[in-house]
């Protein structure tokens, strides 16, 4: 068996598109380009090497309910089971989304 890594990643990204998450409820799967990656102190950071490409990244609904595409979203996120996975409850300011320009 694998030991999981203890991750955490501060990304900076677009989105592209949004839909429910086809296993998770209550949680969306984005569509996203990462526009810039910072590790989190005492984390791995798993999630770098994704600047400048497309990632799905699984994100509680209600934090981005109604979000359009192009809004530009700040977030952590782990890679768990292979998967990007934003914080389900991320701390205070660890969570911001700015308006298409």
């Amino acid at each position: 068996m694998v030991q999981a890594i203890e991750n955490l990643t501060a990304l900076v990204t677009r989105l592209v598109a949004s839909g429910p998450h086809p296993r998770l409820d209550g949680w969306d799967q984005l569509l996203v380009d990462v526009l810039d990656a910072r590790p989190v102190p005492g984390y791995a950071d798993l999630l770098s090497r994704y600047v400048g490409e497309r990632l799905e990244l699984g994100v509680p609904g209600a934090l981005v309910e109604g979000l359009p595409p192009g809004t530009v979203i700040r977030l952590r996120a782990k890679l768990a089971g292979g998967r990007a996975m934003a914080e389900k409850q991320p701390p205070p300011g660890t969570f911001a989304t700015e308006p298409p320009h």
